[in-house]
């Protein structure tokens, strides 16, 4: 998939006219109604109707409309955070970072900037992984950092004394569905047997799917939930949870804003959720200079907090 097929589509969704929209893409009309074709057969499915007048929007196209200005929006913020670094890619002074793909957009570039702020230009090459994909990477000498989730349920395949970690940071995952107009969530867990809600799950082997399955395993009351999409992006995920396609469990800082200003809402009490460690590993053996340096001073940040955290002990005086 390009992302010129992406911009297109949005186009062609605003403007409902295959003319209009090639001209503001600059295209021809031929050319324009080439590149959507090119998205249809890309989705294996047909996303515009053309047998009316205007056109318009087939029922899967409506479900893509949600989630294409979301994508969109995720590789641009991609190719912003990495672009520029490529020249250094085999520098020492480069950091290689695994990092999970819903902190790559939330954490991630707020806990680099505070970084550089401190040790100045920091050179980041990064790669979004799933959580065991950035486990093989680091095993394997492909990266420097990993960082990524951890539950004490779903430990990371990682031993410690070869692959030492420090925490970032602690988050909630919780069930989110869209709001109805009475501000209430359209789908509400636990469900009932004659009426399930639909689940918008991530793909089999995802580590957030993993946490899904884990809370569900362990529910104490029954749930009724039917399957309807898959994937293995939290932001695709909360794009079809927007949209209203049904209930989600998504990391909050993903949905920071959404919470904020009402477009989700919680759909299931705390025992639906649970929270995750962030965690920054890296390999016992010694890497590049600037990914030893960024270690160094994070880790030496980390035991301040820690001293900072801990009571003064009580001074006895003896009688």
């Amino acid at each position: 998939m390009e992302a010129k097929w992406l911009e297109d589509f949005l186009s062609l969704s605003d403007t409902k006219s295959f003319s209009r929209a090639a001209r503001s893409r600059h295209l021809t009309q031929s050319a324009f109604s080439r590149r959507i074709v090119a998205l249809e057969t890309w989705m294996g499915t047909r996303l515009i109707d053309r047998s009316v007048n205007p056109v318009a929007l087939t029922p899967a196209g409506r479900m893509f409309r949600s989630l294409a200005a979301d994508i969109l929006r995720s590789m641009h913020a991609a190719r912003s955070l990495v672009g520029g670094y490529e020249q250094f890619a085999e520098n020492d002074h480069v950091v290689h970072f695994a990092v999970a793909h819903t902190l790559v957009f939330t954490l991630f570039p707020d806990w680099l900037k505070r970084l550089t702020d401190h040790l100045g230009n920091v050179m980041a090459r990064v790669q979004a992984v799933n959580v065991p994909e950035g486990v093989q990477q680091l095993v394997a000498g492909d990266c420097d950092l990993l960082i990524g989730y951890h539950h004490p349920q779903l430990p990371v395949a990682l031993d410690p004394n070869h692959f030492p970690f420090m925490t970032l940071g602690v988050e909630r995952i919780l069930p989110v569905s869209a709001a109805g107009s009475d501000g209430r969530p359209l789908f509400e867990l636990p469900g009932r047997s004659g009426r399930p809600l639909p689940l918008l799950a991530y793909s089999s082997g995802a580590f957030l799917g993993n946490v899904v399955e884990m809370l569900l395993m362990n529910a104490a009351e029954p749930y009724a939930l039917y399957r309807c999409f898959e994937t293995h992006m939290s932001e695709a995920l909360k794009g079809m949870v927007l949209a209203g396609h049904g209930i989600g469990w998504l990391p909050e800082s993903c949905i920071a804003k959404e919470l904020a200003d009402g477009h989700l809402v919680r759909a299931g009490s705390d025992v639906w959720s649970t929270d995750l460690e962030i965690r920054l590993y890296r390999p016992v053996k010694q890497r590049g200079q600037a990914a030893e340096r960024l270690w160094a001073y994070v880790s030496n940040q980390s035991v301040e907090a820690t001293v900072a955290a801990e009571p003064v002990p009580e001074l006895v005086v003896p009688r």
